[in-house]
């Protein structure tokens, strides 16, 4: 009987050893940013500090965006994704995600793509 007991718990060890790590992690709140034709929506972006989230850029627009906010990515600890210089770039019609557990601050956020800023594609990413 006590070899029973042994043989089912090291198979609910190995069972457990098998799940993928994202299996036992809880899902990340999901937070939408649309890039639109000169305006990021919602505006501004509010994000818990120190809380996984992944964030979802869709373009809704007929050209390339970018989401330049150099200083609040290097402020997170990106989990998934990238943001190459301090900046994501979606292209028309398409998304990208990144994972990131955000700093508490203040950013400023525009597009980098030329004229975009002075048409009022800027917004700001609040973390508190």
């Amino acid at each position: 009987m006590k070899s029973l007991r042994y043989a089912g718990a090291a198979a609910l060890a190995g069972a457990a050893l098998a799940l993928p790590a994202s299996a036992a992690d809880p899902p990340r709140p999901l937070v939408y940013i649309t890039l639109a034709s000169y305006a990021f929506q919602p505006s501004p972006i509010y994000l818990p500090a120190g809380v996984p989230v992944r964030l979802i850029f869709t373009n809704r627009s007929g050209s390339t965006h970018e989401f330049d906010a150099p200083i609040f990515f290097r402020s997170a600890r990106i989990l998934a994704g990238s943001a190459p210089n301090g900046e994501v770039e979606v292209k028309k019609g398409r998304s990208v995600i990144v994972e990131l557990i955000p700093a508490r601050g203040t950013y400023k956020v525009h597009c980098g793509r030329p004229f975009h800023t002075m048409l009022g594609m800027t917004t700001r990413v609040i973390v508190g």
